[in-house]
């Protein structure tokens, strides 16, 4: 079996650790439904806090630095080292995978002020130049249908040359502002050479 703490009781067990008291945990097999029930004893002082674990008629006990920000991280390798029974051998635990991103989000392309002006737009109509970082801006004009919910637009960037969109998007507010920064984005793409050739 390979049993590991789910993340939900990794980030309880990060609370835990800077409190004094007894909690209850549950380690799961990553490949079916067994689990396996265990009990941690947080001990905090000044500088350092033992934790000690009682699981299977086993306890097991460490101490970590109260400055150091992994110390959830280093409990929580010692509950999977005993309940997988490498904790008396010289097995290499495997790597915790945690749900951090690995980069940065990137910016936005569109600041908050365009963002503000195309929702105007999808509910109003009307035109605008959003300045992306190109050469040239892109154009924006947006025509609100009647009687159906729904936009006209057309898209351009370029002057000699210019790529254009042009299509209607039929649906609410939402879904018309959704598929006009999707377009942005495209134009925006296409305008650039070094992110085309990467997509």
């Amino acid at each position: 079996m390979n049993f590991t703490l789910p993340e939900d009781a990794l980030l309880r067990l990060a609370a835990q650790l800077s409190l004094n008291g007894t909690f209850n945990h549950t380690v799961r097999s990553a490949y079916n439904s067994h689990q396996v029930m265990f009990r941690i004893k947080v001990e905090r002082g000044q500088d350092d806090t033992c934790a000690t674990i009682e699981m299977g008629g086993q306890t097991h006990s460490i101490t970590v630095n109260n400055a150091d920000p992994q110390r959830h991280l280093l409990v929580a390798d010692l509950i999977d080292a005993i309940a997988n029974g490498r904790v008396d051998s010289a097995e290499v635990a495997p790597a915790r995978v945690t749900r951090m991103p690995l980069l940065p989000e990137p910016d936005g392309l569109l600041d908050d002020t365009q963002l503000g002006r195309l929702k105007h737009m999808v509910r109003h109509g009307g035109f605008a130049s959003l300045e992306t970082g190109h050469q040239c801006p892109i154009n924006v004009a947006v025509h609100r249908t009647r009687p159906a919910q729904g936009v006209t637009v057309i898209a351009s960037i370029g002057s000699s040359r210019p790529r254009t969109k042009c299509f209607t998007v039929r649906g609410d507010e939402r879904e018309c502002l959704k598929r006009l920064l999707i377009s942005i984005e495209d134009l925006h793409i296409i305008a650039t050479p070094q992110r085309a050739a990467a997509a």
